[in-house]
């Protein structure tokens, strides 16, 4: 169930439309952005800052899955991370992940169900 007061981050059919959303977000009070997209089938979302030189994923480039659009990319350095998990495949920071969010949905509506995230005022 959604926090009552929660905006949704945006629809389940925008998100198929897309490969994938950035959203501005409040993480413990911090301003950050989170990826947000579809991946065979179901949603996912994780802070998206790259472990490795701590940058966006899209940072150089308006896109976060790898030319086989099997994996996630960061564009700075090609770093690669399963969809799934967020846990990195290259080798300098193997086995490291992504900072996973969790994502409800109600009634076709995408949300954030983090208790230290919200998202910034219009």
């Amino acid at each position: 169930m959604a926090k009552p007061l929660q905006k949704p981050i945006c629809t389940r059919a925008e998100l198929d439309k897309v490969s994938f959303l950035i959203r501005p977000i409040l993480l413990k009070n911090k301003p950050t952005s989170a990826l947000i997209f579809a991946f065979e089938g179901e949603v996912y979302a994780y802070v998206n800052h790259c472990m490795h030189m701590h940058r966006p994923l899209n940072c150089e480039e308006d896109a976060v899955f790898d030319e086989t659009g099997k994996y996630l990319r960061c564009s700075m350095h090609g770093f690669i991370f399963a969809p799934k998990t967020g846990e990195c495949q290259s080798p300098v920071c193997f086995g490291q992940r992504l900072q996973a969010l969790r994502i409800e949905s109600n009634d076709g509506l995408l949300y954030f169900a983090e208790k230290h995230l919200s998202l910034p005022a219009d």
